[in-house]
């Protein structure tokens, strides 16, 4: 006898094992059939098997020999002390005993997945943001070994864009005009937080402990190039107008992620731009050359977390609903009654 392999239809407890019969005629069985060659190889005793197994005994002997039949194979011999296994019967077990564990698993993680226990998680994450949302993220990771986050780093607009195609689950963004406008995307505020400026270690304001908004009017920021990021500069200059009273000058970084490259850092080093972003990222990336000032509130970085209008998947619930208790625990969010009325639509996504 060939080793049996197995495969099986959706929606069915049919397994299809290709054997000494046509393509045509393959077997058909049961797992339950398994089941009961299992309890009954186990025990070697079809009384014992039936009550074991919850079955009358002739419908046991009924099963067991529908089984030998589709395989064409004697898998028991049957005497006055007993039962036991034939060669056939012996190797049949082990398959039996493999399909019948691989099913017990896919089940599992099936209800899992249907649970929002398990599954992969098409996550985004916008440029510059990682440091602020990590911790957050690595608790969900500890907390549910079964989840997978399949994560991508872009800037705030293509995160959007994907999560409106459905290519991504959700995304962590940085708070763009842009979450106003989208009809497709729904959104909340997840953390916030202090604001810093990079700038060359000979800056007349490198030796502060902060600056306000306002001293920075003569400044120039770096910003990545506005085809990649128009609501990001949109941003910058709504912040400006609003927390300093100016209209910012900009350059344009030739990078199209971070301001990681030294042809993006030399400027800042050279102290002709400075670079706003979250104080924690700012201290992180912090080459030699550059130094750290803090940006004295108001303004605050503001994340927000962005999926598609409508879906309720359950891995989608289980991440926001966690996302949402672990701001909250950890006081990610501050009393929006300190910005002003004007500034109100922009920063209430909850």
């Amino acid at each position: 006898m060939s080793r049996p392999t197995g495969r099986t239809t959706a929606g069915s407890s049919v397994v299809y094992l290709s054997g000494s019969q046509s393509r045509d005629h393959e077997p058909e069985l049961e797992f339950r059939q398994l089941r009961y060659f299992v309890g009954l190889a186990e025990e070697l005793h079809f009384g014992r098997a039936a009550t074991r197994l919850f079955i009358t005994q002739p419908g046991l002997s009924q099963s067991i020999a529908k089984l030998e039949r589709a395989l064409d194979a004697r898998l028991l011999r049957r005497s006055r002390q007993g039962v036991e296994l034939t060669d056939a019967g012996l190797e049949f077990l082990g398959y039996a005993r493999r399909t019948l564990a691989e099913m017990e698993s896919t089940l599992e993680r099936i209800r899992n997945v249907g649970k929002g226990q398990a599954g992969v998680l098409r996550t985004g994450v916008a440029l510059l943001a990682d440091q602020a949302i990590a911790p957050a993220l690595a608790a969900f990771g500890a907390g549910h070994p079964d989840v997978v986050l399949d994560r991508t780093a872009a800037v705030s607009e293509r995160l959007l864009t994907q999560v409106s195609d459905s290519s991504l689950h959700v995304a962590i963004v940085h708070q763009i005009p842009a979450l106003t406008t989208l009809p497709r995307v729904e959104w909340e505020v997840v953390r916030r937080g202090r604001l810093a400026v990079l700038m060359g270690g000979r800056h007349p304001l490198a030796g502060r402990a902060e600056v306000a908004l306002s001293q920075l009017s003569d400044e120039t920021f770096l910003v990545n190039p506005r085809e990649l990021a128009p609501s990001a500069l949109q941003g910058l200059k709504l912040m400006c107008a609003e927390f300093g009273g100016f209209d910012p000058k900009v350059a344009e970084s030739g990078s199209t992620s971070t301001p990681t490259l030294d042809t993006d850092w030399k400027p800042i080093r050279q102290g002709t731009v400075i670079a706003v972003m979250a104080e924690d990222t700012a201290r992180r990336i912090c080459p030699d050359g550059v130094t750290v000032v803090a940006l004295r509130p108001p303004p605050l970085f503001v994340l927000a977390a962005a999926w598609r209008q409508g879906d309720r998947s359950p891995l989608l619930d289980r991440f926001l609903g966690f996302l949402r208790g672990y701001r909250d625990a950890n006081e990610w969010t501050v009393d929006k009654s300190q910005f002003s009325t004007a500034h109100k639509d922009l920063l209430d996504g909850s």
